[in-house]
């Protein structure tokens, strides 16, 4: 699969992930691609420990 037929990341936004919604490992950035936490930016727990704006943050953070 090429990376034009990959979705990007919700935490990181490369293009990794290959279905929505389907709990795929973002090789990047090590978010579990989880939709609850993607219809719910704020909710921690379930397959990440953070929420997705939590894991956005760190992710820019680290990636400076």
């Amino acid at each position: 699969m090429n990376k034009n037929e990959l979705y990007p990341c919700p935490c990181c936004g490369n293009r990794t992930i290959s279905e929505l919604g389907n709990y795929e490992i973002c090789s990047i950035c090590g978010w579990e691609d989880d939709p609850v936490q993607s219809s719910d930016p704020d909710f921690a727990g379930g397959a990440n420990t953070l929420s997705l704006i939590e894991s956005r943050k760190c992710f820019l953070l680290n990636s400076k």
